[in-house]
Parts: structure tokens; sequence; C-alpha cells
């Protein structure tokens, strides 16, 4: 498979530009993204590529008012991505509880938790925000997950998945659209000697409310959250969780709009460089109050 390579340039570099840039690329399919001096790189598989697509983004014509945005494609191949995310992909502490690491960088002695990701295209690898807002959330939650049954929709690298799985989750089942996501997932859940998590390849539809889950994450993008919610909640056990990112602080009234149309209960939210993770509550109204 054949991947396309976008090198984006920003002057002057700002963060939050390159990190809105990126979340419209999601959308359209990008994947995997690394961070330069100067800008980033996004890639996607050569036969989605759309130059088009790109050259119309309304967030590029916008902030090329303000900034010189400048941007390149290239075509790599897969045993080229070895060599660029060696490159670019450096170990990662969360909380100072959670290593994040690739195979070959050295471990810490005495760490709560160790993740050992070889991210190849997928997506997750603690660096973006959103993965790092869903692995402290994990943390936050971490006796909720003891002796559960977690979903992890577009789980990409499998990081989350594996986390929730040394959190103390009963099952782990990991869904991702991408076969090159569910290849890697595969190989990082067996490289960190987990036993109790199962990946599939689709994404909401394989929900059919057959298997119901006590704990649903979902670090996508905010238009998939806002069309998916029904299928996970409809998957969610009552007193469950719905842990979600990926969207930006000013996403997260329509996020809790929808989630309350769905009788879903606001928890908590975190932020950080402007995306924001949340949690939501499942009520069981079986419960009926007497008196």
């Amino acid at each position: 498979m054949f991947y396309t390579e976008l090198t984006f340039h920003i002057s002057p570099y700002v963060e939050d530009i390159a990190d809105a840039i990126i979340a419209e690329l999601g959308d359209l399919g990008y994947d995997s993204f690394s961070y330069s001096d100067d800008g980033f790189k996004a890639y996607i598989p050569s036969k989605n590529f759309n130059e088009e697509q790109v050259k119309s983004l309304e967030i590029l014509s916008f902030f090329q008012s303000l900034y010189t945005i400048t941007w390149e494609k290239a075509e790599i191949e897969n045993q080229d991505w070895n060599k660029i995310w060696e490159e670019n992909f450096t170990p990662i502490l969360v909380q100072d509880r959670i290593l994040v690491r690739a195979g070959f960088h050295p471990t810490i002695e005495n760490i709560e938790h160790e993740i050992i990701i070889d991210p190849k295209m997928s997506f997750g690898t603690g660096h973006h925000a959103t993965t790092a807002l869903m692995l402290e959330t994990i943390l936050d939650m971490k006796p909720d997950f003891s002796g559960k049954k977690v979903l992890d929709m577009g789980c990409g690298t499998g990081i989350l998945s594996i986390m929730a799985a040394q959190a103390g989750a009963q099952s782990v089942t990991g869904i991702d659209i991408d076969e090159w996501a569910y290849n890697n997932a595969m190989e990082n859940i067996a490289t960190n000697n987990m036993n109790n998590i199962r990946v599939l390849i689709g994404d909401a539809t394989l929900l059919n409310g057959v298997e119901h889950y006590d704990i649903i994450l979902a670090n996508i993008n905010r238009n998939i959250l806002l069309n998916d919610m029904p299928a996970y909640v409809k998957v969610l056990n009552d007193n469950g969780y719905l842990i979600m990112s990926g969207f930006y602080t000013e996403d997260l009234p329509v996020i809790c709009e929808k989630a309350e149309l769905l009788q879903l209960t606001y928890q908590s939210n975190k932020v950080k460089d402007n995306w924001t993770a949340t949690v939501f509550h499942k009520n069981d109204f079986s419960r009926k109050v007497t008196g």
C-alpha cells in the first residue's frame, strides 16, 4: 500500500493553527500526523487522496489571510514508514504514571503503566492532545474499569484498548475502519502481552445490539461522534460511561446537547490545547423511586 504524505508549513508557526487544520484533515480520512518546527505532516492512503478536497478546505482559506500556509505532497511506501516514525516518535509520560514508548526506547523503572506502541500508519501514540486526554481520563476513572467490558471505537494503534486492559477491564473490543490500523493494533496488543483484547474491522454499524458494554471510548472527531452516538448508547449498559474526545472545547455544547437528547448525563471534561475529552453517564431508568 502507498501513502500520500502532505507537508504543511505555517509562518509564523502556531500549534493551535496546526491542530485546527489537522482536525479538518482527520475528517477527510487522514489517519496519522507528525509535528515539525514549522508545521506538520499528514498521511492518508494514496487511494483515498483527493487534492481538490485539500485545496478547498475553508479553514485554509480563513487562516491564509492571517498566516502564510504552504503544503506539498509526496508518495511513500510502507517500508519507508518505519524510518519516518522512528525519526518523529519520542517517548511520553502522562501524569508521570503512564510511559508510552516504542520498542527501541528504554523503559523507566517503577512506572505504574507502560505501553509499547509501534505506530506505523495508525493514529494514537499519546503525542496528540486528544489521546493524552483520553489516557488521563482512564487514569482518573481507573477503579471504574475494574472487571468491566470496554469498547474502543476508532482504536487506531490500540493504545486506549491497552490502557483500559491495564486499568483492569475484564475484556476490551477495539473497532477501526482501517485495515492497516487493525493490523497495527493487533501487533501492539501482542507486544504488550494483552490476551483480553480483540479488534474488529468496521465502524458503528457493527454495533448490532447483541453485545453490550460498561464503558465506551471514542476518540474520533466531532462529526462522526455526533452521527454515531445513538449507536453507542444502544450498546451501553445502564450506569455505564461514554468517554469521548476528538473535538474542540467550542464543540462541547453541541456534543452535550446530543448527549442530553440521548438521555446521557454530563459528568466532567478535560481540556488540553483547546481539545477536550468528556465523560457522560447513562442513567439506570429501571430503578424507580418509591415513597
